[in-house]
Protein backbone atom coordinates (compact mmCIF):
# COMPACT_ATOMS: atom_id res chain seq x y z
CA UNK A 1 0.00 0.00 0.00
CA UNK A 2 1.23 3.50 -0.84
CA UNK A 3 0.73 6.46 1.52
CA UNK A 4 1.62 10.12 1.15
CA UNK A 5 3.11 13.00 3.13
CA UNK A 6 2.64 16.59 1.92
CA UNK A 7 5.37 19.12 2.72
CA UNK A 8 5.99 22.82 2.08
CA UNK A 9 9.26 24.43 1.00
CA UNK A 10 9.47 27.35 3.40
CA UNK A 11 13.21 27.81 3.89
CA UNK A 12 13.74 26.54 7.44
CA UNK A 13 11.14 23.78 7.05
CA UNK A 14 12.55 22.52 3.77
CA UNK A 15 16.15 22.42 5.01
CA UNK A 16 15.09 20.51 8.12
CA UNK A 17 12.87 18.07 6.21
CA UNK A 18 15.43 17.49 3.45
CA UNK A 19 18.08 16.59 6.03
CA UNK A 20 15.62 14.26 7.75
CA UNK A 21 14.83 12.47 4.47
CA UNK A 22 18.54 12.28 3.69
CA UNK A 23 19.00 10.47 7.03
CA UNK A 24 16.19 8.01 6.16
CA UNK A 25 14.12 9.38 9.03
CA UNK A 26 10.81 11.00 9.86
CA UNK A 27 9.48 12.74 12.95
CA UNK A 28 6.53 11.31 14.86
CA UNK A 29 4.90 14.19 16.71
CA UNK A 30 3.63 14.54 20.24
CA UNK A 31 -0.16 14.91 20.14
CA UNK A 32 0.12 18.53 21.36
CA UNK A 33 1.80 19.43 18.03
CA UNK A 34 -1.12 18.24 15.89
CA UNK A 35 -3.03 21.02 14.14
CA UNK A 36 -6.53 19.90 15.14
CA UNK A 37 -7.35 21.16 18.68
CA UNK A 38 -9.88 18.33 19.02
CA UNK A 39 -7.36 15.62 18.15
CA UNK A 40 -7.04 12.86 20.77
CA UNK A 41 -10.11 14.37 22.42
CA UNK A 42 -12.52 12.02 24.17
CA UNK A 43 -14.76 11.39 27.14
CA UNK A 44 -14.55 8.37 29.39
CA UNK A 45 -17.09 6.64 31.64
CA UNK A 46 -14.70 4.21 33.31
CA UNK A 47 -13.60 6.47 36.20
CA UNK A 48 -17.22 7.03 37.22
CA UNK A 49 -17.90 3.30 37.00
CA UNK A 50 -14.95 2.61 39.31
CA UNK A 51 -16.39 5.07 41.88
CA UNK A 52 -19.76 3.34 41.76
CA UNK A 53 -18.20 -0.10 42.16
CA UNK A 54 -16.05 1.06 45.05
CA UNK A 55 -19.18 1.83 47.10
CA UNK A 56 -20.28 -1.81 46.94
CA UNK A 57 -16.88 -3.46 46.55
CA UNK A 58 -14.19 -1.53 48.50
CA UNK A 59 -11.40 -3.86 47.41
CA UNK A 60 -7.76 -3.17 46.64
CA UNK A 61 -8.06 -4.55 43.11
CA UNK A 62 -10.25 -1.58 42.15
CA UNK A 63 -7.56 0.84 43.34
CA UNK A 64 -4.99 -1.01 41.26
CA UNK A 65 -7.26 -0.98 38.23
CA UNK A 66 -7.89 2.75 38.60
CA UNK A 67 -4.16 3.43 38.83
CA UNK A 68 -3.47 1.38 35.70
CA UNK A 69 -6.32 3.07 33.85
CA UNK A 70 -4.98 6.55 34.67
CA UNK A 71 -1.52 5.49 33.51
CA UNK A 72 -3.05 4.38 30.22
CA UNK A 73 -4.76 7.74 29.77
CA UNK A 74 -1.50 9.53 30.51
CA UNK A 75 0.14 7.43 27.80
CA UNK A 76 -1.07 10.00 25.28
CA UNK A 77 1.60 12.39 26.60
CA UNK A 78 4.33 10.03 25.40
CA UNK A 79 3.10 8.58 22.12
CA UNK A 80 4.40 9.56 18.71
CA UNK A 81 1.97 10.20 15.85
CA UNK A 82 2.82 10.24 12.14
CA UNK A 83 -0.01 11.44 9.89
CA UNK A 84 -0.24 10.41 6.25
CA UNK A 85 -2.85 10.39 3.50
CA UNK A 86 -3.99 7.75 1.03
CA UNK A 87 -4.47 10.43 -1.67
CA UNK A 88 -1.71 12.25 -3.57
CA UNK A 89 -4.15 14.29 -5.68
CA UNK A 90 -5.96 15.97 -2.81
CA UNK A 91 -6.60 19.61 -3.66
CA UNK A 92 -7.02 20.74 -0.04
CA UNK A 93 -3.83 18.99 1.10
CA UNK A 94 -1.80 20.52 -1.71
CA UNK A 95 -3.15 23.92 -0.67
CA UNK A 96 -2.79 23.47 3.12
CA UNK A 97 0.38 21.47 3.56
CA UNK A 98 2.35 21.84 0.32
CA UNK A 99 2.52 25.61 -0.02
CA UNK A 100 -0.32 25.98 -2.53
CA UNK A 101 1.33 23.63 -5.06
CA UNK A 102 4.85 24.98 -4.56
CA UNK A 103 5.84 22.09 -2.28
CA UNK A 104 6.03 18.34 -2.73
CA UNK A 105 4.45 15.09 -1.64
CA UNK A 106 6.42 12.00 -0.57
CA UNK A 107 5.18 8.54 -1.60
CA UNK A 108 5.98 5.76 0.89
CA UNK A 109 5.65 2.01 0.79
CA UNK A 110 3.62 1.64 3.97
CA UNK A 111 4.79 -1.89 4.79
CA UNK A 112 8.39 -0.73 4.84
CA UNK A 113 7.54 2.38 6.81
CA UNK A 114 6.03 0.38 9.68
CA UNK A 115 8.69 -2.35 9.71
CA UNK A 116 9.40 -3.06 13.39
CA UNK A 117 12.94 -4.00 12.42
CA UNK A 118 13.46 -0.28 11.88
CA UNK A 119 11.31 1.00 14.77
CA UNK A 120 10.62 -1.53 17.48
CA UNK A 121 8.23 0.89 19.21
CA UNK A 122 5.77 1.01 16.30
CA UNK A 123 2.42 -0.14 17.67
CA UNK A 124 -0.62 0.69 15.54
CA UNK A 125 -1.69 1.64 12.02
CA UNK A 126 -5.14 3.23 11.82
CA UNK A 127 -7.41 4.57 9.14
CA UNK A 128 -8.99 7.57 10.84
CA UNK A 129 -12.61 7.19 11.89
CA UNK A 130 -14.42 10.48 11.16
CA UNK A 131 -17.34 11.31 13.46
CA UNK A 132 -19.38 14.32 14.60
CA UNK A 133 -19.70 13.11 18.18
CA UNK A 134 -17.04 13.06 20.86
CA UNK A 135 -15.83 9.45 21.29
CA UNK A 136 -16.56 7.97 24.71
CA UNK A 137 -14.45 5.26 26.29
CA UNK A 138 -16.62 2.67 27.99
CA UNK A 139 -15.98 -0.55 29.82
CA UNK A 140 -16.66 -2.58 26.65
CA UNK A 141 -13.74 -0.89 24.91
CA UNK A 142 -11.31 -2.49 27.35
CA UNK A 143 -12.07 -5.92 25.88
CA UNK A 144 -10.87 -4.85 22.41
CA UNK A 145 -7.98 -2.48 22.87
CA UNK A 146 -6.89 -1.88 19.28
CA UNK A 147 -10.29 -1.46 17.62
CA UNK A 148 -12.01 0.00 20.68
CA UNK A 149 -10.06 1.77 23.38
CA UNK A 150 -6.92 2.74 21.42
CA UNK A 151 -8.71 3.63 18.19
CA UNK A 152 -11.18 5.88 19.98
CA UNK A 153 -8.33 7.70 21.72
CA UNK A 154 -5.89 8.14 18.85
CA UNK A 155 -7.74 7.58 15.58
CA UNK A 156 -11.04 9.45 15.77
CA UNK A 157 -11.46 12.93 14.30
CA UNK A 158 -14.29 15.31 13.47
CA UNK A 159 -15.92 14.73 10.10
CA UNK A 160 -14.78 18.16 8.92
CA UNK A 161 -11.34 16.54 8.38
CA UNK A 162 -12.67 13.65 6.32
CA UNK A 163 -11.22 15.07 3.11
CA UNK A 164 -7.70 14.26 4.38
CA UNK A 165 -8.25 10.49 4.08
CA UNK A 166 -5.73 10.03 6.86
CA UNK A 167 -3.66 7.03 7.82
CA UNK A 168 -2.13 7.40 11.28
CA UNK A 169 0.89 5.55 12.67
CA UNK A 170 1.25 5.30 16.46
CA UNK A 171 4.58 4.81 18.25
CA UNK A 172 5.32 4.31 21.95
CA UNK A 173 7.48 7.46 22.01
CA UNK A 174 7.39 10.65 19.99
CA UNK A 175 10.55 11.72 18.19
CA UNK A 176 12.70 10.68 15.23
CA UNK A 177 12.03 7.33 13.56
CA UNK A 178 14.00 5.44 10.92
CA UNK A 179 12.96 3.83 7.64
CA UNK A 180 14.73 1.68 5.07
CA UNK A 181 15.84 3.79 2.07
CA UNK A 182 13.61 1.78 -0.26
CA UNK A 183 10.51 2.94 1.68
CA UNK A 184 10.37 6.11 -0.46
CA UNK A 185 9.15 5.15 -3.93
CA UNK A 186 8.11 8.51 -5.39
CA UNK A 187 8.10 12.28 -5.08
CA UNK A 188 5.25 14.42 -6.45
CA UNK A 189 5.97 18.08 -7.21
CA UNK A 190 3.35 20.78 -7.45
CA UNK A 191 2.87 22.86 -10.55
CA UNK A 192 4.66 25.76 -8.78
CA UNK A 193 7.56 23.76 -7.30
CA UNK A 194 10.87 25.50 -8.21
CA UNK A 195 13.34 23.61 -10.39
CA UNK A 196 16.02 23.95 -7.71
CA UNK A 197 13.86 21.91 -5.33
CA UNK A 198 13.33 19.23 -7.97
CA UNK A 199 17.06 19.07 -8.72
CA UNK A 200 17.80 18.69 -5.02
CA UNK A 201 15.65 15.55 -4.88
CA UNK A 202 17.04 14.15 -8.13
CA UNK A 203 20.50 14.36 -6.61
CA UNK A 204 19.45 12.94 -3.25
CA UNK A 205 17.89 9.84 -4.83
CA UNK A 206 20.31 9.40 -7.74
CA UNK A 207 21.27 5.87 -6.62
CA UNK A 208 17.78 4.72 -5.63
CA UNK A 209 14.62 3.51 -7.36
CA UNK A 210 12.42 6.60 -7.19
CA UNK A 211 9.93 8.08 -9.65
CA UNK A 212 9.24 11.81 -9.83
CA UNK A 213 5.94 13.29 -10.93
CA UNK A 214 4.42 16.69 -11.55
CA UNK A 215 0.88 17.40 -10.36
CA UNK A 216 -1.11 19.87 -12.45
CA UNK A 217 -4.72 21.00 -13.04
CA UNK A 218 -6.50 19.42 -15.99
CA UNK A 219 -10.21 19.54 -16.90
CA UNK A 220 -11.13 20.98 -13.51
CA UNK A 221 -9.31 18.30 -11.51
CA UNK A 222 -5.75 17.38 -10.60
CA UNK A 223 -3.71 15.10 -12.81
CA UNK A 224 -0.07 14.00 -12.79
CA UNK A 225 2.70 12.92 -15.14
CA UNK A 226 6.08 11.24 -14.79
CA UNK A 227 8.91 13.75 -15.26
CA UNK A 228 11.99 11.85 -14.09
CA UNK A 229 13.14 8.53 -12.65
CA UNK A 230 16.28 7.42 -10.84
CA UNK A 231 17.59 3.86 -10.61
CA UNK A 232 19.85 1.95 -8.29
CA UNK A 233 23.14 0.81 -9.77
CA UNK A 234 22.91 -2.96 -9.39
CA UNK A 235 25.83 -5.37 -9.54
CA UNK A 236 23.75 -8.22 -10.95
CA UNK A 237 21.30 -8.47 -13.83
CA UNK A 238 18.11 -10.13 -12.61
CA UNK A 239 16.34 -9.69 -15.96
CA UNK A 240 18.20 -12.65 -17.47
CA UNK A 241 16.32 -15.05 -15.17
CA UNK A 242 12.81 -16.40 -15.58
CA UNK A 243 11.34 -16.35 -12.07
CA UNK A 244 8.26 -15.51 -10.04
CA UNK A 245 7.79 -14.71 -6.36
CA UNK A 246 5.18 -17.21 -5.19
CA UNK A 247 4.85 -16.05 -1.59
CA UNK A 248 6.36 -13.41 0.70
CA UNK A 249 6.34 -13.33 4.50
CA UNK A 250 8.22 -11.31 7.06
CA UNK A 251 8.71 -10.75 10.74
CA UNK A 252 10.66 -8.20 12.71
CA UNK A 253 14.03 -9.72 11.83
CA UNK A 254 13.61 -11.70 8.64
CA UNK A 255 12.02 -11.85 5.19
CA UNK A 256 10.98 -15.21 3.74
CA UNK A 257 10.57 -15.70 -0.01
CA UNK A 258 9.17 -18.69 -1.88
CA UNK A 259 10.40 -18.30 -5.46
CA UNK A 260 9.88 -20.21 -8.70
CA UNK A 261 13.00 -20.29 -10.91
CA UNK A 262 13.03 -21.84 -14.37
CA UNK A 263 16.25 -23.82 -14.74
CA UNK A 264 17.22 -26.14 -17.57
CA UNK A 265 19.92 -27.88 -15.55
CA UNK A 266 21.52 -27.85 -12.13
CA UNK A 267 24.22 -25.22 -12.53
CA UNK A 268 25.71 -23.94 -9.29
CA UNK A 269 27.15 -20.79 -10.83
CA UNK A 270 23.87 -19.80 -12.45
CA UNK A 271 21.87 -20.50 -9.30
CA UNK A 272 24.37 -18.62 -7.15
CA UNK A 273 24.18 -15.60 -9.47
CA UNK A 274 20.39 -15.64 -9.34
CA UNK A 275 20.38 -15.73 -5.53
CA UNK A 276 22.74 -12.77 -5.27
CA UNK A 277 20.80 -10.82 -7.90
CA UNK A 278 17.49 -11.58 -6.22
CA UNK A 279 18.71 -10.55 -2.77
CA UNK A 280 20.24 -7.36 -4.14
CA UNK A 281 16.95 -6.39 -5.80
CA UNK A 282 14.35 -7.44 -3.24
CA UNK A 283 15.72 -8.02 0.22
CA UNK A 284 16.05 -5.29 2.85
CA UNK A 285 17.03 -7.43 5.86
CA UNK A 286 18.02 -10.98 6.82
CA UNK A 287 16.22 -13.41 4.56
CA UNK A 288 15.39 -17.02 3.82
CA UNK A 289 14.85 -18.25 0.27
CA UNK A 290 12.97 -21.34 -0.86
CA UNK A 291 13.60 -21.82 -4.58
CA UNK A 292 11.38 -24.18 -6.56
CA UNK A 293 11.42 -25.50 -10.13
CA UNK A 294 7.64 -25.76 -10.35
CA UNK A 295 5.39 -22.70 -10.04
CA UNK A 296 2.29 -24.88 -9.67
CA UNK A 297 3.19 -25.66 -6.09
CA UNK A 298 2.07 -22.12 -5.18
CA UNK A 299 -1.34 -23.44 -4.14
CA UNK A 300 0.32 -25.88 -1.73
CA UNK A 301 2.38 -23.36 0.21
CA UNK A 302 -0.43 -22.33 2.55
CA UNK A 303 -2.01 -25.79 2.88
CA UNK A 304 -1.75 -27.15 6.44
CA UNK A 305 -1.59 -29.98 7.13
CA UNK A 306 -0.44 -31.42 3.80
CA UNK A 307 -1.29 -34.95 2.76
CA UNK A 308 1.44 -37.34 1.63
CA UNK A 309 1.03 -36.56 -2.06
CA UNK A 310 1.20 -32.80 -1.46
CA UNK A 311 4.22 -33.11 0.79
CA UNK A 312 6.14 -35.17 -1.79
CA UNK A 313 5.22 -32.79 -4.62
CA UNK A 314 6.45 -29.78 -2.64
CA UNK A 315 9.66 -31.47 -1.56
CA UNK A 316 10.44 -32.77 -5.07
CA UNK A 317 9.96 -29.25 -6.48
CA UNK A 318 12.42 -27.62 -4.10
CA UNK A 319 15.70 -26.71 -5.81
CA UNK A 320 17.42 -25.28 -2.77
CA UNK A 321 16.88 -23.56 0.54
CA UNK A 322 19.12 -20.84 1.96
CA UNK A 323 18.83 -18.87 5.17
CA UNK A 324 20.26 -15.42 5.87
CA UNK A 325 23.25 -14.76 3.62
CA UNK A 326 24.23 -18.35 2.84
CA UNK A 327 25.37 -19.06 -0.70
CA UNK A 328 26.29 -22.73 -0.42
CA UNK A 329 24.09 -24.46 -2.98
CA UNK A 330 22.58 -27.79 -1.97
CA UNK A 331 20.26 -29.42 -4.47
CA UNK A 332 17.12 -31.16 -3.29
CA UNK A 333 14.53 -32.92 -3.14
CA UNK A 334 14.85 -32.08 0.50
CA UNK A 335 14.53 -35.32 2.43
CA UNK A 336 13.37 -34.05 5.78
CA UNK A 337 12.02 -36.47 8.36
CA UNK A 338 8.45 -36.20 7.07
CA UNK A 339 9.51 -36.78 3.46
CA UNK A 340 11.68 -39.75 4.40
CA UNK A 341 8.90 -41.23 6.54
CA UNK A 342 6.48 -41.08 3.64
CA UNK A 343 8.92 -42.76 1.25
CA UNK A 344 9.71 -45.54 3.71
CA UNK A 345 6.04 -46.32 4.18
CA UNK A 346 5.25 -46.56 0.48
Amino acid sequence: MKVYKYRSIEKDIFERDFKTIEDNSFYSSNYSMLNDPFDIYFNEEITQLIKILRVSFPIKELDNFETQFKETLNFKEEIGVYCLSTDFLNEQLWAYYAGSYSGYCIEYNLDKLIDKGQNFDFQYKFEIDYKDNIPTLGIDDLTNLQDGYIKKMFATKKSTWKHEEEIRLIFDKYGMKKFHPSAITGIYFGIKTPETIKESFYGLFKDMDVKFYEVFPSNFKLDFKLINETKRKLNYDLTKFDFEILRYRENRFEEIFDVYLKMESQENDKLSEFIQAFREKYSIKENTLYIYNNKEIKDLLDVYPKNDEQHIKLADSLITYLSNNELEIIYYPYKDSKYQEILENK
